[in-house]
């Protein structure tokens, strides 16, 4: 029967339907599963209209509780692993070799408990871990000289660092590091520095964060930016809502394995994506890889699919029948077991390989089963069988969007605690340190420490040359 007719019309066929034919059967349980998602979902829209009723009536609606979700394990999941997690096993290593040591203190057994035949043999060592919190205030004195036959007063200078600041790099570091990395809030900030013998307000932090070293942190996510646009011949791209002085706008995030970089900008068209994306000279990149928003394709040579967001599509069918059920469950088993045979490949490609993964993408996808709304799903798949596989061409790609889409969480959990900028200064702030410290993570870079530099004046680590290097 035509799955082209409505529900009810369907049903209405059913009269003059020889139910001794196989096809009958599965007609009947299809219909069952379309008249099943209509009420629920009806169920849900008249429920909301309850709610809305309720509040314009002065009261509430139904409360909203969110059950919790069982896990969900795929008969073949054990042999095939997980596409949502691409995470090595846990294992606890020594982190010794990773402290800083700042002194060497040596402990001597005491004489008197010493035998008169005790042998040295050595030291054993433990390592104690401590930050000291403490002010370095420092009353300058600047000598100071007047010449009579000049008219002119000659006074010593400070550090060019704090020449026009009360407050030194270290602060303004710290600043940065507790609001964009640890997401503390202004007042928070400035409560912690005054109950810790500094005395600063609120305003003055929040002038740290936005106004100082403004133009040079510019210039670093610029250079951040272009640097890693020329690192590698890929691309991820992903984007969140955003406020900007309570108006509706959107966070980007362009990155690699290498660097991250973020836009704020009232609008996610594409061409808002295009103008920031071909700023650069250095541009090299030819794939894009993100998930199935329009705004983000189209603009590079290629686009590549996320293989993750494409699998939920099939995860979200949430079949009544157990027949049907079974046939979702058989599929999505030979999605991950041809995803496995994906990252197989990316570790050692051949011609023949690719050859075979292309002809059996077809195959998995052109499939016909029992459940109508798994045949659908697979047929919208298979049309996207060029965004899935720029993978066969360009194996150093990743099969999913899983590094933006954690970069972006960044922006997201700032977004929940902050509300977003209010002005332009504050946007570009935002932008600016949100680049700086995603870069310095993947690069392995205290945040803090280079803060230091950029507020000494004194920048010694090339982020843009070690983005570059191989």
């Amino acid at each position: 029967m035509s799955q082209k007719l409505l529900p009810l019309e369907r049903i209405k066929k059913l009269e003059s339907t020889d139910f001794s034919a196989p096809e009958a059967r599965s007609e009947v349980f299809n219909i069952i599963e379309i008249v099943c998602i209509t009420v629920t979902e009806q169920q849900k829209e008249i429920q909301e209209l309850k709610d809305e009723l309720n509040r314009l009536k002065g009261e509430k609606g139904k409360p909203k509780f969110k059950a919790k979700k069982k896990a969900e394990v795929l008969p073949q999941e054990d042999n095939m692993g997980d596409m949502e997690k691409e995470t090595k096993k846990w294992k606890k290593s020594p982190k010794n070799d990773k402290i800083k040591i700042d002194r060497t203190v040596t402990i001597k057994v005491s004489e008197e408990e010493l035998p008169s035949d005790a042998v040295f043999k050595g030291y054993d060592e433990k390592i104690v871990q401590n930050i000291i919190v403490t002010t370095d205030n420092v009353l300058y004195r600047l000598e100071k000289y007047y010449s009579p036959s000049e008219g002119k007063t000659y006074t010593a200078k400070v550090d060019e660092s704090i020449q026009n600041s009360q407050y030194g790099p270290e602060t303004k570091a710290l600043a940065a590091c507790l609001y964009f990395e640890n997401r503390v809030t202004e007042n928070k900030i400035a409560s912690f520095f005054n109950s810790n013998g500094l005395s600063i307000s609120e305003g003055t932090i929040s002038n740290m964060l936005i106004k100082e070293e403004s133009e040079s942190l510019t210039e670093i996510k610029n250079n951040i930016f272009e640097a890693g646009l020329a690192s590698s011949r890929y691309q991820q791209l992903d984007d969140t809502g955003m406020k900007i002085d309570g108006k509706s706008a959107y966070a980007t995030i362009v990155c690699n394995e290498k660097y991250s970089a973020f836009f704020i900008n009232p609008s996610k068209s594409r061409e808002t994506i295009k103008k920031f994306l071909t700023a650069s000279l250095v541009c090299l990149f030819i794939v894009l890889v993100g998930d199935d928003a329009p705004q983000f394709k189209k603009i590079a040579t290629l686009f590549a699919l996320c293989w993750i967001h494409e699998e939920r599509h099939f995860k979200k069918l949430n079949p009544v029948l157990d027949c049907h059920r079974e046939e979702l469950e058989r599929v999505r088993g030979e999605i991950w077991a041809y995803y496995k045979r994906l990252k197989s490949y990316k570790k050692d490609p051949t011609e023949q390989q690719k050859k075979e993964l292309w002809a059996d993408f077809d195959v998995l996808f052109s499939q016909e089963t029992s459940y109508e709304q798994l045949n659908n799903r697979l047929s919208l798949t298979l049309e996207k069988k060029d965004e899935l596989l720029v993978v066969l061409d360009y194996p150093e790609i990743p099969l999913h969007n899983n590094l933006s889409e954690n970069g972006i969480r960044e922006m997201v959990i700032k977004r929940k605690i902050s509300g977003g900028v209010k002005t332009e200064e504050g946007k570009v702030a935002w932008e600016n340190n949100m680049t700086i410290l995603g870069t310095c993570k993947k690069l392995g870079i205290s945040f803090y420490e280079f803060m230091k530099e950029v507020y000494s004046k004194k920048i010694t680590t090339d982020i843009p040359e070690l983005i570059l290097r191989e």
